[in-house]
Parts: C-alpha cells; structure tokens; sequence
C-alpha cells in the first residue's frame, strides 16, 4: 500500500504543471471537472478491484492525477480573485486539506469497521464526485485574465528568486515526508504502540490547521514574507524535539510543533509565488513550483530507508530530515519581496 500511496502522491505533484498549464489556458471549471470525474471513478473502481495491481490504476492513477487536476488549479484561482488579503483566502483554502484529514480519517475508519472497506471506497466515491462536480460550477477565473496571453512562465523559473524557492520547498518537503513515513516506527522504536505511533500523524494534520489559518493571520501584521521564512523555522526548531525524543510525550511534542510549520509552509507558499510573480499564469507556475514536493517524496524516504537499513538504527532518518530543514531555512534566508526583474535575472542564468 506504501507504494500505491507513493505512486499518487508523485503523480499529483508532477503532473501539476500540464494541470496548471490547462488552467491557465482554458478555466479552472473544466481542470476541476475532469479531476471530479477521476476521482470518483478511480474510488468506485478501486472498491470493485480484485487483483492487487489494479489499485496502481484505479487508485493511484486515477486519483493521483484527479489531485493534480483539483489542487492547484483551485490554489490559482483562489489567488487570482483576490488581491487584497490574498494570504488570508489562500490560508482559509488551504487549510481545508488539514480539516479534511482531520474528517476524512476517522469517517473512513468508522464506515470501514461498520461496512467494510469496499463499501466505505464507495461512499466516499461518490460523495468526492458530487462535492468536486459542485466546485467545478462554481470556480472562475476573473474576467480581467480571461483572455490575457499566456505568461512568461519559463523566465520566471529560470530567475534566482524561484530557484531559492524551489530548492527551499524540495529540502522542507524532505523533512515532513521522512516524518510522515518513519515517526510511527520510531515511535515502535521507543516503546509506544503501533496506534499511538499512528496517531502522531494525526497531531501532525491537526495541528497544520494551527499553521495554516494561524501564520497566516498574522502576516499582513509582520510581513508574508517573514512569517513564511517563520514557517521553515518552526518546521527546523521541531526537528529539537525529534533529535532529543526518547519518549512518546517528545514526539507528541514534535508532531504539534512540526505541524505548524508544515502547514505555514503549505498555505503560504502559493501566496509567496504570487505575492513575488503576479497572478498571470499562476496555475502553470504553481504547478512548477509544486514539483519541489514530488522530488521530496522520492528523495526523502529513499535515502533515509537505506541509511535505516544499512545501520538497523531509526536515527538515521531524524539526522537527515534535521539537516534538510536545515538547508532549507538557510536557502529561504536571501528571499526578498521585491518583484524579480524575469529579463535580467534570466540573462545572468544563460
């Protein structure tokens, strides 16, 4: 199940661009439309599903790519429609994927346990077609970028500003996978049980509301900027309580604090790229951007499972998910403001 899980979260990252792009172009109604449609089918598919393989169609093809097809052309539209507060709307919108988990997991383990798992796949088949059917009538683009040429999204990735943020995004999502996929065994590691070690997972989503809605209300007081540059802080400043846990309260901790900088860095970091870049063509260059996390997802667990393996010690992954939010906060440092001048830093890039 890690890898259909692995196979989702990477195609929904990377194929966010082409869905960005289709945004940008044609309306997010029509992008959010066909994520509806694959969502739903791919859950009602899976619940049908017998041979085991099939779950990498049905449910990591199929709503991989309905995620890629409803994430970030809605995040877009959000940040198209406002200009003031911007970072609050996109926050309030973002936040609703740490409300979601926070609703989602135990209604699916209370219709799991009540009807078995295939029935619960179609309930929620349905109920993600009907919702998602429901935001496709109902998102837009603003009238003024409806028939706006497409903008220049290659030079914006090639300046140095989206550069630090691509780099700062990949080495942050190192360290809040590798916590999402070894802080439940390290907890088996300490003494804890397997649901208290899955249930750290879950502070870590309830808390990332915290982050998401609440550094968020704070920026117009301190800045967008700075609180993002906050967020990376707190995810490093979390790494303390994992570095020196040898009990269950101190990854307790750990989940709490990591989950608010999580979710900062989450919610903001669509309002950062078009605080910095314009609202032209921000689905496509969201996209881009977001590709940082599917790198994350492979690189992350990867490394830290061989070190794991080589050493028989669940160490190894605090190490390296300490030391990547690390390089991340330092690579977010020397982020300004000020709107990049695409022309000229392009230039010095060639």
């Amino acid at each position: 199940m890690t890898a259909i899980f692995s196979t989702l979260s990477v195609l929904s990252f990377f194929l966010a661009p082409i869905t960005g792009d289709l945004a940008d172009r044609f309306g997010p109604r029509y992008v959010v439309g066909a994520g509806a449609l694959l969502m739903g089918a791919g859950l009602l598919l899976t619940a049908r599903v017998h041979w085991f393989p099939l779950l990498f169609v049905t449910y990591g093809l199929c709503v991989g790519a309905s995620v890629a097809c409803v994430h970030i052309p809605l995040v877009a539209s959000v940040g198209e429609w406002f200009k003031l507060h911007r970072d609050i709307a996109l926050g309030i919108a973002i936040s609703g994927i740490g409300c979601g988990t926070l609703v989602a997991a135990p209604s699916a383990a209370t219709l799991t346990e009540r009807f078995g798992w295939r029935t619960a796949f179609e309930i929620f088949g349905w109920a993600s077609l009907i919702t998602l059917l429901l935001c496709a009538s109902l998102v837009s683009r603003p009238a003024i970028l409806r028939r706006k040429d497409t903008a220049n999204v290659i030079g914006m990735l090639r300046t140095r500003t989206f550069v630090l943020l691509y780099v700062g995004l990949t080495f942050a999502g190192i360290a809040i996978y590798i916590a999402f996929v070894f802080l439940p065994a390290f907890a088996a590691d300490v003494g804890a049980s397997r649901l208290a070690g899955g249930a750290l997972i879950g502070y870590i989503g309830a808390s990332s509301v915290i982050g998401r809605l609440g550094l968020n209300a704070l920026a117009p007081r301190f800045g967008l900027l700075n609180m993002y540059k906050a967020s990376f802080f707190i995810l490093l400043l979390s790494s303390y309580f994992w570095l020196t846990g040898h009990n269950y309260t101190a990854l307790v901790i750990f989940g709490l604090v990591m989950g608010v900088g999580y979710g900062g860095i989450a919610a903001m970091s669509p309002a950062v790229a078009a605080s910095i870049f314009g609202i032209e063509g921000l689905g496509e260059l969201l996209g881009f951007l977001m590709t940082s996390f599917g790198i994350a997802c492979l690189v992350g667990p990867t490394l830290a499972g061989v070190l794991v393996d080589y050493t028989h010690d669940y160490k190894w992954p605090v190490f390296v998910s300490a030391a990547s939010a690390l390089i991340a906060l330092v690579v977010l440092v020397p982020l300004r403001a000020s709107v990049p001048n695409l022309t000229a830093e392009t230039s010095t890039s060639d």
